[in-house]
């Protein structure tokens, strides 16, 4: 391979994809030869119409990986950080960013944000050739509203125990604290926290307070973005963060906006540092009809959500009403028991309940939606009463954040084989899968209902996704579970 042809590719790449002057190519070039080591640039042409093709770098920072594995003695994940900080170089300062994207908001915000996330892509933060080997699928029923599955091939698998650690953990003395802290920008990584030369994010006044708007690297929907504060301060719920939320619909009207809630379990992977997840994409749940109205007066209305798990909507064009309200259902929640539907908000000095907060704007009509969640466990449930039971942690073991509970599961990559293997087992007797595949005695359940049933791998798992969010609800959708909910909603506007 020759290298030099690879650094000139580059450039072209930059020139086209990356909005690097022309006026700075020779610059870039003679810091990329000093970079590998070399005396002169590649003199030959190189093909600009395919380069102008490619929705990508990989094709062009796969090669110098491999040279600088092979040629350079580095590790892979050495190599791959060097990538980073490579095409990092040659995408555009912060600052022009910046300037880029508060030049096109004022025409369009929808022109600003797709900028910013062609970049992000184009410069490989959002590695979506990755991303776009993830297996989705939607999901019907005929009982229920539709659900979106993917099993997401480009993120491993968390657990709830090291989630659940980081809420008390102190900040660490490390630097960046967390992957969402403003020093990410620019930062070289290393072993255990990735390379970010390469991260773009625009600045945000949400509620009087800095925050800053970036990608996610994994873009599990369209335009899928995270919103995160300045400081490096741990997520709550209440009426700050309600403010928080409407600013920004009001700033981004084509995107949806929604706050996980602030305990294990019930919460996101990272609770330790306050975060917003939005995006273009209508999740299940923001698209489902409401299935019962508690109140509605004077165009506010609040109503029950025909969904899976416990989720309320209040829709109304004045934000001042949908803050107070939704601000009462939430402090309501948090010290509320109901113990027929085994609903207890705090133990030992451990609170409980919370409540997870998506918001959207159709036609200048807000619609707040508040999913109750609880994240108690029992000797039954050690992993938590309204979590995925245990009986579906061969599919999903993870806490059920803001994505899922909203009804977007994303899996891990582990079903891939696991599926091949069970469809494999389906014509093999108990033991003689067993001892071919250790590794399904977890799975003997999906097996048996799969052949009583006919059921494809598909369809067994989208079964099981409706029944965690069923698992999810702190009021079920029975009796007791409707009338639970009744007496919470009469406790709220009691008040």
């Amino acid at each position: 391979m020759e290298i030099e042809k690879k650094i000139k590719e580059l450039v072209e790449y930059a020139k086209i994809h990356l909005y690097l002057c022309e006026e700075d190519e020779i610059y870039f070039t003679n810091l990329l030869l000093k970079y590998f080591g070399l005396e002169k640039p590649y003199e030959g042409e190189v093909d600009t119409d395919h380069l102008a093709s490619l929705p990508y770098p990989d094709e062009i920072l796969e090669p110098i990986k491999e040279y600088l594995m092979k040629e350079k003695g580095l590790e892979e994940g050495e190599a791959e950080r060097e990538c980073v900080y490579l095409i990092g170089l040659l995408s555009p300062r912060p600052s022009e960013v910046d300037m880029v994207f508060s030049s096109l908001y004022e025409n369009k915000p929808e022109s600003a944000t797709s900028y910013l996330y062609d970049l992000s892509i184009k410069n490989n933060y959002i590695a979506k050739s990755k991303v776009d080997k993830n297996i989705i699928w939607d999901a019907y029923y005929e009982d229920g509203s539709p659900l979106e599955i993917s099993i997401n091939l480009s993120k491993p698998e968390k657990n709830n125990k090291d989630i659940a650690k980081l809420v008390k953990a102190k900040a660490s003395t490390g630097y960046p604290k967390c992957v969402l802290c403003e020093q990410n920008i620019g930062f070289a990584g290393h072993e255990k926290h990735p390379a970010r030369e390469n991260l773009r994010f625009i600045p945000l006044t949400l509620d009087g307070e800095r925050w800053f708007m970036q990608y996610s690297p994994y873009v599990y929907y369209d335009r899928h973005c995270i919103v995160f504060h300045k400081d490096h301060i741990p997520m709550a719920v209440n009426r700050h963060i309600l403010n928080c939320l409407c600013d920004f619909v009001d700033a981004f009207p084509h995107f949806f906006i929604g706050s996980n809630s602030d305990l294990p379990i019930v919460g996101g992977s990272i609770l330790n540092h306050e975060h917003f997840q939005g995006g273009a994409h209508l999740l299940p749940l923001l698209k489902a009809k409401s299935k019962k109205v508690f109140f509605e007066k004077e165009g506010l209305t609040l109503s029950k959500v025909d969904f899976y798990d416990t989720c309320l909507k209040i829709e109304g064009k004045k934000r001042n009403e949908i803050l107070d309200l939704g601000e009462k259902i939430i402090n309501k929640w948090k010290t509320y028991d109901d113990l027929e539907n085994e609903i207890i908000h705090e133990s030992d000095g451990e609170r409980h309940s919370t409540t997870t907060a998506i918001i959207r704007k159709e036609n200048d009509v807000y619609q707040l939606f508040l999913i109750l969640r609880n994240n108690r466990c029992n000797e039954a449930h050690p992993d938590g009463i309204f979590h995925a039971h245990k009986e579906y942690h061969h599919i999903k073991h993870e806490g059920i954040g803001l994505i899922e509970a909203a009804g977007l599961f994303i899996l891990p990559p582990r079903l891939v084989r696991q599926c091949k293997e069970v469809e494999e087992a389906l014509n093999m007797g108990k033991e003689e899968y067993l001892e071919k595949y250790p590794d399904l005695i977890d799975f003997e359940r999906m097996i048996t209902l799969m052949k009583n049933n006919n059921w494809t791998s598909r369809e067994y798992i989208n079964d099981v996704c409706k029944n965690i969010l069923k698992n999810v609800a702190v009021f079920k959708d029975d009796s007791k579970g409707n009338k639970g909910l009744d007496r919470f909603i009469e406790a709220v506007l009691d008040e």
